[in-house]
């Protein structure tokens, strides 16, 4: 059943959630700025805290990741042993869930109920003073505790220094899609200085296609997916400025053409892939269109094949002949726009404007989300079907 080699997957553990890549793109700016937060951690054993910011897919927790490894190296090249904790709170969403996971790491075999909170706390505390280790404890997704009124678990963990062993320090950082700071209370939010705030913002186009090239040369074999199948990944996930949709589509993207002849991952791949897994094209969108507009993405379809873009004159080259063989007017290059413009409001095409050579310009179209063979016969079918009603009424 699962005899068959991949000839195009090397290595599926790039595409993991849990992957921390040596090189992050972008991102020495937020690196830095953790070193410089953390320095009296390692240099005075002084507890340290940090909050990460950023819409989702813009590295925060891939760079608390990295960072947090690469001090625990440097310390323990120093000789100084240093413990990091990473909790997902989507996934542990209350205090107690928080402070089981926190143990186990010390106790494997801690059951998971039957103590309060508070027995829960005082149990770690002794773990970290046997311990007489730095603790560095990741609380990713903390809005969504936070939001259940877990507020206590924040002050709780920034206040476990008080409690232990000098050299046994217990810093904390927080990880959210939002600000935290209206969730907390007074006490918490104290130790936790807006100063402290480190910001993500989403990746851009050549960044994301930077982050999906070398992950692509480390996941899969050499010369298995075209550049362009890399620019349609980076440009349907543009909009988000999301890498980790972006690995998602190259990991889609790989799986599909692992099913075909080709041999290589290639932009139609990508296009079906987001189609199966962030599509925003409908049956009932196409269908909604007028007449006009539909020819319009029909030529748009048509013009695409295999390209990342196309130039919007070659779409209306394509609008002329399209316009002809059904026999309808063909509209002047404003209206034509329009339509494109109609036509991206709705998710059905994206448009750019690229600078090309020394002093020009021109608009780009691309398809973010489905096959443009697929597009064009399920358009063209929505066509025939419009214009057979159409000649049907006026006969009536």
């Amino acid at each position: 059943m699962f005899e068959k080699t991949s000839n195009i997957i090397k290595d599926p553990s790039v595409f993991d959630y849990d992957y921390i890549p040596r090189n992050l793109v972008n991102r020495d700016g937020q690196m830095h700025q953790l070193e410089s937060l953390f320095r009296p951690l390692v240099e005075s054993n002084r507890p340290c805290n940090a909050f990460l910011l950023g819409s989702v897919g813009t590295g925060k927790t891939v760079t608390a990741k990295r960072f947090c490894n690469d001090m625990k190296d440097y310390c323990s090249g120093k000789g100084m042993k240093m413990d990091v904790l990473y909790v997902n709170c989507r996934s542990n969403n209350s205090e107690s869930a928080v402070l089981i996971d926190l143990i186990h790491h010390f106790d494997p075999g801690y059951p998971d109920r039957g103590f309060s909170t508070e027995e829960m706390a005082r149990i770690l505390k002794n773990h970290l003073n046997k311990n007489r280790s730095p603790l560095v404890i990741i609380l990713d997704e903390v809005n969504v505790l936070l939001k259940k009124n877990s507020v206590d678990i924040i002050y709780q963990i920034t206040r476990m220094s008080d409690d232990v062993a000098k050299p046994a320090p217990v810093s904390l950082i927080m990880i959210s899609q939002e600000s935290v700071y209206e969730m907390m209370d007074e006490a918490s939010a104290s130790t936790f200085r807006r100063s402290i705030t480190i910001k993500f913002n989403k990746y851009s186009y050549d960044e994301l296609k930077t982050i999906v090239k070398e992950r692509s040369e480390i996941a899969l074999f050499p010369g298995r997916i075209s550049d362009d199948a890399i620019e349609q990944i980076a440009d349907s996930s543009e909009e988000y400025g999301d890498a980790r949709m972006a690995i998602e589509l190259l990991e889609r993207s790989a799986s599909l053409a692992e099913e075909s002849t080709v041999g290589e991952v290639t932009v139609e791949d990508v296009r079906a892939a987001k189609a199966l897994i962030y599509s925003t094209v409908s049956e009932s969108k196409i269908s909604s269109l007028d007449i006009n507009k539909k020819i319009a993405l029909l030529s748009v379809a048509r013009a695409m094949k295999q390209n990342v873009v196309i130039p919007i004159s070659s779409a209306e080259k394509t609008y002329a002949i399209v316009c002809e063989e059904f026999d309808v007017p063909a509209r002047r290059h404003t209206q034509f726009w329009k339509y494109i413009q109609d036509l991206e409001k709705i998710g059905l095409v994206r448009t750019r404007v690229m600078t090309e050579g020394k002093n020009g310009r021109s608009t780009k179209i691309s398809l973010p989300d489905i096959p443009s063979k697929v597009l064009a016969k399920k358009v063209e079918e929505m066509v025939e079907n419009d214009l057979r009603t159409m000649g049907a009424s006026d006969e009536m």
